[in-house]
């Protein structure tokens, strides 16, 4: 009787025992939330792809971060291109997931696009759809300056026109900074004084929220001499006289010389127009690099802290104000 009974508390003690390790088992808990935060910023148009360009970290004690991967193929982003990512989290020991909406998600920068969960709910690979980028511009690659004030940048994708800023020994912008819709202009009548001059440039998107990294051009050095002959030059210049032309098609104003104004706005009589990059004259409503414009249905001209004819409001500059 002795032994019959030892081994039946042997036995009960390894049932118990057994039955603790499942009652533990069992007793794992649900993560019934998932926070997910996403830098994607560094992703411009026109970079290697890189998912090192991301930073992903989560909000919860209870599960981690295994892996992140790019959902598509490439090699450069493009400016059709809209980023999506894999977020594969795991689960800690005694957790499992137990999310099954998209409530149960909350994800900044980014948004969800599915979710599915693995190994019995310890692993759960997250789809996310990162912000497009048809408003980013990608990187300027060269910036030149000659001597004779002639200077180029290459082209950015995505750009609606540029900032342009001339320094002078690494001090002074001379003439402030200027837009441009081409990539190319001349500054030769802003190198007035000897010493050093660098030219940068930045990218902007087509309503300025966007714009590329500020790149510089080699230094130029321009001494007495030539800093005087570049004054003379600029105040020699004769102003080429213009006169209104039109065809079928519609206005547009030309010089003397027979170029024309194209991209850029003109002021002529006291009034000011813009022109397209065929050279006629703008009228209505124009966006122009991100505010918005109304010229005159039937002259052209810019109209100036008015209403329009429509019943918007223009400030002093022409540019269209919320009220």
């Amino acid at each position: 009787m002795k032994k019959l009974g030892r081994k039946f508390a042997i036995a009960a003690i390894s049932g118990i025992i057994s039955l603790a390790a499942s009652m533990t088992a069992f007793a794992a808990s649900g993560i019934k939330s998932v926070k997910i935060n996403i830098k994607s910023d560094a992703i411009t148009v026109g970079k290697d792809r890189d998912i090192n360009d991301i930073t992903v970290n989560v909000s919860g004690s209870s599960y981690s971060i295994d892996s992140v991967d790019f959902m598509d193929m490439g090699t450069t982003w493009e400016i059709t291109d809209t980023p999506k990512i894999t977020v594969h989290l795991s689960a800690d020991d005694n957790y499992y997931f137990s999310v099954y909406k998209a409530e149960d998600f909350k994800i900044t920068g980014g948004e969800l696009i599915e979710a599915r969960r693995e190994n019995s709910s310890n692993d759960l690979y997250v789809d996310i759809q990162l912000p497009a980028l048809i408003n980013q511009v990608s990187p300027i690659e060269t910036v030149n300056l000659s001597s004779n004030g002639q200077a180029a940048w290459s082209i950015s994708q995505g750009a609606s026109g540029y900032q342009v800023k001339l320094i002078r020994d690494n001090t002074s912008t001379v003439g402030g900074v200027q837009s441009f819709t081409t990539n190319s202009a001349n500054f030769k009548s802003l190198m007035t004084k000897s010493g050093t001059y660098t030219l940068k440039v930045r990218a902007v998107n087509g309503d300025s929220t966007k714009s590329s990294a500020w790149v510089s051009s080699s230094t130029v050095t321009i001494s007495q001499a030539e800093a005087a002959n570049n004054y003379n030059e600029s105040k020699n210049v004769t102003t080429l006289q213009g006169t209104w032309q039109r065809n079928a098609t519609g206005w547009w104003y030309a010089f003397s010389d027979g170029t024309y104004v194209t991209s850029s706005w003109k002021q002529i009589g006291g009034e000011w127009y813009y022109f397209n990059a065929d050279g006629y004259m703008l009228v209505g409503w124009q966006n122009i690099n991100g505010n918005w414009y109304y010229m005159d249905i039937n002259r052209g001209n810019m109209l100036l802290n008015t209403t329009t004819p429509d019943g918007y409001f223009v400030n002093e500059s022409g540019a269209y104000v919320a009220r």
